[in-house]
């Protein structure tokens, strides 16, 4: 008989991508998940040239500037032109787009709290001592 074992790795990596993918079933859906990961990139980027957020998000411009447009009519980025070339438009956040976001981080974050606290006390105190590990994997993903 074969026996084939899972890696650690690969079995906290699933444990960790179906975690992310509940939470984001569970959220508002006023706003697209292309939207918000928009919104994130030009948080985090700074403003943008359509087009290049079009490859970052991996859609066609078309669709990012209908994207665009509805973020502007939603009042959660704006488009302005650039200062040294005025024939280019670049796209930016908004107050309003850096509060949604932050708004909807909180959410995750209370949800995965509300989750958390269903845990037993030795699960969530094993949860607690993988934080460390946990806030440099985050790291490494801010950081690509």
């Amino acid at each position: 008989m074969l026996c084939f074992v899972i890696p650690r790795n690969e079995v906290l990596g699933e444990a960790l991508y179906t975690l992310a993918s509940g939470i984001i079933r569970r959220r508002s859906r006023t706003l697209s998940l292309t939207a918000l990961s928009t919104l994130a990139t030009l948080e985090h980027t700074g403003r943008r040239r359509l087009t290049d957020l079009a490859v970052a998000e991996e859609i066609a411009q078309p669709s990012m500037t209908s994207l665009v447009t509805q973020l502007e009519r939603l009042g959660l980025a704006e488009r302005r032109r650039d200062r040294v070339d005025a024939r280019v438009v670049l796209v930016e956040i908004t107050h309003a787009g850096r509060q949604l976001l932050r708004k909807r981080r909180r959410a995750g974050a209370e949800a995965l709290t509300e989750l958390i606290d269903k845990l037993d006390e030795q699960d969530a105190a094993e949860l607690n001592a993988a934080l460390p590990a946990l806030l440099r994997l985050v790291d490494v993903v801010a950081s690509s």
